[in-house]
């Protein structure tokens, strides 16, 4: 589903008309992140949003992990698995499918074990279980049934906060400023062209701010670089990524976008080759563990990472979280 363009605009009749819905929405929202969920006997790390749809939150649960794994730290990570067919699982990259646990939980196994639980504290009980020494929580920022030691809040850079309305009138899941009194630390994503720094100082909002940006593989790029490529994406946000593909000279002449989490059937890569004739097909990494086998030739998968501009400021604020001494002569693997 593509963003209504309202979500933009600050006035309008729809806006005037969905307020009082967004409303209730919020209510609904307060009420509900003031239960006290399960606290577990190890750290929790949730990287969430206020913002619905694709801001980023999986690329920067995988930034962090690659993180601990430099520091020796291990650790497991939590997913939620949208639209996933198991539950209370801990992902098998041998045997389990997109359809099994959902796309995103699939990308992180890649990393640490990964657990799917749409209940999280189920999920975190299941790690405690397996000997699981730190939890990675991909989403889950509004979810109170497991209590969080320490809650980024993924922020695009772009988007910002849009028209600062909560669902139907606006894009946010909670009102910002409420929100942000969870927070612990805010990761702002790509250049701040929304003014987000701006709008937190105004509000008095002082919380740590960790910037980044994603980068392309750049052994993949190079073979496509000055080449005609058609891209398609099935994501929150499909035009970043093709925006990103002509930033590095990579020639889109034809785009295709998808709802987030799409499930490619056979007969819907057919028709996007129908489209493209002869010229290659390129995708991201989280569509690529959802094409059919079948039909795969001619179609690339584009890998990517999310870096943080400031990585060790990072490890310095979650070494507190994990309880990790500041001299590595004196840290035991978690």
């Amino acid at each position: 589903m593509k963003a209504p363009k309202f979500w933009n605009r600050e006035k309008g009749i729809l806006i005037s008309l969905l307020k009082p819905i967004s409303s209730v929405y919020a209510a609904m929202t307060r009420r509900r992140v003031k239960k006290k969920g399960y606290k577990a006997s190890i750290p929790v790390i949730c990287v969430g949003n206020i913002f619905v749809g694709g801001v980023g939150k999986t690329p920067v649960c995988l930034a962090l992990g690659h993180m601990l794994h430099e520091k020796g730290r291990s650790f497991y990570y939590l997913n939620h698995g949208y639209k996933a067919d198991k539950q209370g699982v801990l992902v098998d990259k041998r045997t389990h499918t997109a359809l099994d646990v959902g796309d995103e939980a699939l990308l992180l196994s890649e990393v640490a074990p990964t657990i799917v639980n749409h209940n999280r504290a189920k999920g975190a009980k299941l790690a405690e279980k397996w000997s699981a020494r730190a939890l990675i929580m991909d989403d889950g920022f509004q979810n109170p049934t497991l209590q969080k030691d320490f809650s980024f809040v993924v922020i695009d850079g772009k988007k910002g906060f849009a028209n600062g309305y909560v669902l139907p009138a606006g894009p946010l899941r909670e009102p910002v400023l409420e929100g942000l009194k969870r927070a612990n630390a805010i990761i702002l994503v790509g250049e701040d062209t929304w003014g987000v720094r701006f709008y937190l100082e105004r509000n008095g909002i002082d919380l740590p701010i960790f910037t980044g940006h994603f980068e392309l593989d750049e052994t993949v790029v190079s073979l496509f670089r000055g080449k005609d490529v058609f891209a398609f994406a099935g994501m929150g946000n499909p035009q970043k990524f093709y925006q990103s593909l002509k930033e590095k000279e990579i020639n889109v002449i034809g785009t295709e976008d998808f709802p987030d989490h799409y499930y490619y059937t056979r007969f819907d890569i057919e028709a996007i080759k129908q489209k493209a004739g002869n010229v290659p097909l390129l995708t991201t990494e989280k569509d690529g563990v959802k094409l059919p086998k079948d039909v795969r030739q001619n179609v690339y998968v584009m890998p990517g990472q999310f870096v943080f501009d400031q990585p060790e400021e990072v490890w310095k604020l979650l070494q507190g979280v994990l309880n990790v001494p500041d001299s590595p002569s004196e840290t035991s693997p978690l």
